[in-house]
């Protein structure tokens, strides 16, 4: 306890968010990197956008690139 005899004040506590599949927290073991044109990350950028105004949640690349990675190697049995 510091002096005067007063607890230090707690740590301000966040809201918890809904866990989705663009939220989640995960342990990532591994950093990859992925490079696109510039027409693909505009495909990308729009894609999310319109995504989140149909669903009204928040939605990230990373997100979408795991998703996309996860069909890709449900599809071809990987």
């Amino acid at each position: 306890m510091p002096k005067g005899g007063q607890a230090p004040a707690p740590a301000p506590v966040e809201p918890a968010r809904p866990q989705t599949p663009t939220t989640t927290s995960k342990a990532y073991a591994h950093t990859l990197s992925l490079r696109l044109t510039a027409e693909q990350y505009r495909r990308l950028r729009r894609f999310v956008a319109a995504r989140e105004d149909a669903i009204g949640e928040r939605m990230t690349h990373q997100g979408i690139i795991e998703a996309a990675l996860s069909a890709y190697l449900d599809r071809e049995g990987g």
